[in-house]
């Protein structure tokens, strides 16, 4: 005699689901970086998004900020790794109310001394503060290659 054991299949596939339609609506209309991972957690409910970018602080960075600004209720943190790597994430919520987990990074060295975190120490971080990081490593960079 076999038994047959409780499946939440269908509650897994109904959230998969409203967070897929979720993204959809989201990105429709709007031009953004694609993704170069895109995850849809259904235990959470909650989409993260590695928008795509070089391997440079700069363009991830700004990557993330792009989709940034399309969400609302936005907190942000960054941290560095024992690695010596700045990762930064971003959490919001798209119109339709679906969680939204923004992430990106590059190598810590590339800062250029303007985030002071200590090896595996996280910290809040404003949109707007990341914005202004933003600004100043891209004239940095600009900078380089004008000089150059």
């Amino acid at each position: 005699m076999s038994k047959t054991m409780p499946s939440n299949i269908l509650t897994t596939t109904s959230a998969a689901g409203s967070l897929l339609t979720a993204f959809r609506a989201h990105v429709r209309r709007r031009v953004l970086p694609a993704p170069v991972s895109l995850g849809f957690d259904a235990g959470s409910r909650e989409i993260a998004i590695q928008p795509e970018g070089q391997t440079n602080l700069v363009t991830q960075l700004g990557n993330v900020l792009l989709w940034a600004y399309t969400l609302s209720d936005v907190t942000a943190k960054w941290w560095r790794t024992d690695g010596d790597r700045l990762h930064i994430s971003i959490r919001g919520r798209t119109t339709t109310g679906a969680r939204v987990r923004v992430y990106g990074g590059g190598h810590f060295s590339e800062c250029l001394g303007l985030v002071s975190l200590a090896p595996d120490e996280t910290d809040g971080v404003s949109i707007d503060e990341l914005y202004l990081f933003h600004t100043a490593l891209r004239e940095h960079r600009q900078h380089e290659r004008e000089v150059a």
